[in-house]
């Protein structure tokens, strides 16, 4: 079972994250999945890019099972995370509009790569939480860029700070997500949004998303450098298989 697939129907590039079992969590392959799938979508030169997992769930962050299970949880992480920044940064660069369809969860990672897309639709039972704190790790995936100057500093503090869940309703007032709508509708309001975008010309994107990285994203390829260089010491620490075993003794 392929844990990334990807389509390709009417100018719209469609990625969908495959591990259902995991609520499509993020190891190294979906990660490497993700990345050349975001190339594929590239090369094609498709308009629209939709991400979106499988089986109701976005993303429940990294695989902290596989963290748990690893020998060299440092080395794992570092290299998951460097995958994962060039997939943030293919978002944020291609000429393309990423549209991310959020259901289920988004928690850690997930939240980082909900928020690199352009546009979201959310479906009204979505959980958004950053998560990291929990485990004793800092963000990772832009969480620490995006999050921040999209709703300010003391929010942001309070989100990773407490590790509190997000609501939809709470996520649509902060201007996480664009459409919210109930479970059964989430394809037709995909559908809706998709046709009235390509009623407008399409030739302004390259330079319309450089204008907005430049203005609300600048430094993020140091500051995604710097969050894998965090998250990859902290994961080194003896201290995170303990935090990681208090998980789940919590659970």
């Amino acid at each position: 079972m392929s844990v990334v697939l990807e389509s390709l129907k009417n100018d719209v590039f469609t990625i969908t994250l495959n591990r259902p079992d995991k609520k499509n969590a993020m190891d190294y392959d979906l990660l490497k999945g993700l990345y050349e799938a975001m190339k594929n979508a590239a090369r094609e030169k498709a308009p629209f890019v939709v991400i979106r997992g499988s089986s109701g769930a976005f993303c429940s962050g990294g695989d902290i099972i596989a963290f748990r299970e690893s020998e060299d949880a440092e080395a794992l992480i570092d290299a998951e995370a460097g995958v994962l920044n060039e997939s943030i940064k293919m978002i944020r660069n291609i000429p393309a509009i990423v549209i991310a369809v959020i259901e289920g969860v988004a928690v850690g990672a997930g939240v980082g790569l909900a928020l690199a897309c352009d546009l979201s639709i959310a479906t009204k039972k979505t959980i958004m939480n950053m998560g990291y704190r929990r485990i004793g790790l800092t963000p990772d995936g832009g969480g620490s860029i995006f999050l921040p100057r999209i709703i300010g500093a003391k929010l942001f503090n309070e989100l990773y700070l407490l590790s509190r869940n997000v609501t939809m309703d709470e996520a649509k007032e902060l201007g996480l997500v664009n459409i919210l709508c109930e479970d059964a509708e989430v394809d037709e309001k995909l559908d809706e949004l998709i046709r009235n975008l390509k009623a407008l010309p399409m030739e302004t994107m390259g330079k319309f998303k450089d204008l907005v990285n430049r203005c609300l994203f600048f430094g993020l390829e140091t500051h995604l450098d710097m969050e894998r260089r965090y998250v990859a010491d902290l994961a080194g620490d003896p201290l995170f298989k303990q935090r990681l075993d208090e998980f789940f003794r919590r659970k």
